[in-house]
């Protein structure tokens, strides 16, 4: 199967000449979370920056009456958790191994070093920072102003950007997303997020295999998320 994952958006690597990159890992420790335990909770202290190296993420936020939103599920190269380690406030989200994990850890101490020994560095996290705020701007507009049918397909278009495969049968999620984490993610119920993907399913857009969504045409699943 071959792999259509772009670039991941969120690395900060990406903004960093070579030496920089080096000191980058020379001062990060290297931590392992097992699938379903914490990386941090909201509310814990921002202590540090986190940047995955293998393995995937979710980051979400509950309320008070236990709902969840799901903000994303972050891939290979991300970086988060920075927010916090730069205002010293408390962490806004949790933050949960969705499989696996491996992570580069950059303590507070260590940030403040780079920012001001290294200037490239101080400017990505700018960038990162931005980054991570056109994201929320964007989820923020499509909750407000887009119908459910058109966040989930916009949904499983970012999602397929990050973890998708091709297959014989289309572009398949190389990651479970069971229907509750894509309620989770759009703001809908599990039963409404059935009756979209069974309405995508009969349009021809998507399959669902064994639990797995296959996506079989994608501009129509592009026009369903109001890309034209």
């Amino acid at each position: 199967m071959l792999t259509i994952t772009q670039p991941s958006p969120f690395d900060i690597f990406q903004w960093l000449p070579i030496d920089v990159r080096a000191a980058f890992e020379s001062e990060a420790r290297v931590q392992h979370v097992r699938k379903g335990d914490h990386i941090y909770i909201e509310g814990d202290p921002g202590d540090a920056m986190y940047r995955l190296v293998s393995g995937n993420v979710r980051l979400s936020v509950v309320d008070a009456d236990g709902r969840e939103l799901l903000y994303l599920l972050f891939e290979p190269g991300d970086c988060f958790g920075i927010s916090s380690c730069i205002d010293d406030e408390p962490r806004p989200h949790t933050a949960r191994a969705n499989s696996d994990v491996e992570l580069q850890v950059l303590g507070k101490a260590a940030v403040d070093r780079l920012r001001t020994l290294h200037r490239p560095f101080d400017d990505a996290i700018m960038r990162l920072l931005a980054r991570h705020m056109r994201m929320l701007s964007q989820f923020f507009a499509e909750t407000s102003l887009k119908s459910l049918r058109e966040r989930v397909a916009s949904r499983l278009l970012s999602t397929a950007r990050s973890f998708g495969v091709k297959t014989p049968e289309g572009i398949a999620l190389s990651i479970e997303l069971p229907q509750s984490e894509l309620a989770f993610m759009v703001g809908g119920s599990r039963q409404s997020i059935n009756k979209t993907l069974q309405r995508f399913r009969d349009e021809g857009a998507i399959e669902i295999n064994h639990g797995k969504v296959i996506i079989t045409n994608i501009e129509r699943l592009r026009g369903a998320a109001g890309n034209q």
